[in-house]
């Protein structure tokens, strides 16, 4: 049954991870798992575990696409505030769904919508309408060009947390291969410079924005004084890195990277977005390693071509 599925070429996530097919043109990532750890966020330790899986359906001449993802974060507040007590922020998830359409327009263009809700939050008191937030991509594409040497420019919008409370974000990005080894996209929401030594290792240079606006359901004492619910914590920065990914079997690979959020935002806001406490990090290095199930894109795109033919 695998032939009649293909990873979806867009999505809309909650961490980026999940939108690298943009940036790698000669591999699909079905599914992923990883860990990250960054030891020193202005006085903060943060420990990541996420987990994702984006499969889709051709049905005609259309793609349909469904990702799940999973977070969890793990604050460690090694500053004391009287303030507010943070030991409600330290565990926090994010639970992604999305559906998605692509459709070819004719010309090489291509129509692209992906929408889904995102659960961010502690889960202290259950589910509400507070965990909520909504992703959201519509946009087309426009390719140039053969397999082995091709231009690709996207236009879209975008409504996400990537820069920490949900807002509309332009999608617009420009991607080229230049060769069998080299290729390079420019824009939002990646910028990334990939190096493809062979088929087992891969080099790449990658910049983009990261967010988490998660929902406190507990009731939280501030200044002594209030007592608030539904209170925010909002994390985002600008994530640069330097990723190796090595392909050990034919459908898996290891992937590691090391990278330095040079100026990041991690503060408490109350139920109106309004700031209670900035932790103030300011800068901070992390690293992470995770297992990939990956498809050549090449292959998949050569097996879907042959059902349609056959069908």
């Amino acid at each position: 049954m695998i032939r009649y599925f293909i990873v979806i070429l867009f999505t809309t996530t909650a961490s980026f991870a999940q939108m690298g097919v943009m940036n790698n043109p000669n591999e699909i990532e079905i599914a992923g798992l990883e860990y990250g750890y960054m030891p020193d966020l202005g006085g903060t330790e943060i420990r990541n575990i996420r987990a994702n899986v984006n499969l889709a359906k051709p049905i005609g001449k259309s793609i349909i696409g469904l990702g799940l993802g999973y977070q969890n974060f793990d604050f460690t507040f090694n500053e004391a505030t009287n303030v507010i007590d943070l030991d409600s922020y330290e565990n926090m998830h994010a639970i992604r769904a999305n559906l998605s359409f692509i459709r070819p327009l004719g010309n090489s263009w291509t129509f692209i919508a992906s929408v889904g809700p995102t659960l961010m939050s502690n889960f202290g008191d259950g589910v509400s309408s507070e965990d909520f937030v909504f992703n959201i991509l519509a946009g087309a594409s426009k390719r140039w060009g053969d397999f082995d040497r091709n231009t690709m420019v996207m236009i879209g919008l975008l409504y996400g947390t990537q820069f920490g409370e949900p807002r509309f974000l332009p999608a617009l990005s420009l991607r080229q291969k230049l060769n069998e080894h080299w290729s390079y996209s420019i824009g939002l929401p990646i910028t990334s410079l990939n190096y493809q030594i062979n088929d087992r290792h891969r080099l790449a240079l990658l910049a983009s924005p990261e967010g988490l606006f998660a929902n406190n359901s507990d009731a939280v004492a501030v200044d002594g004084n209030r007592i608030l619910t539904d209170t925010k914590l909002q994390f985002n920065g600008l994530n640069t890195r330097l990723a190796y990914t090595f392909r050990f079997a034919k459908f898996l690979a290891f992937s590691a990277e090391g990278g330095f959020i040079p100026a990041a935002t991690l503060k408490v806001l109350d139920n109106e977005n309004e700031d209670i406490y900035d932790l103030e990090p300011e800068s901070g290095a992390y690293f992470r390693v995770g297992l990939k199930l990956l498809l050549n894109r090449k292959q998949r795109i050569e097996t879907i071509k042959e059902r349609n033919n056959e069908d």
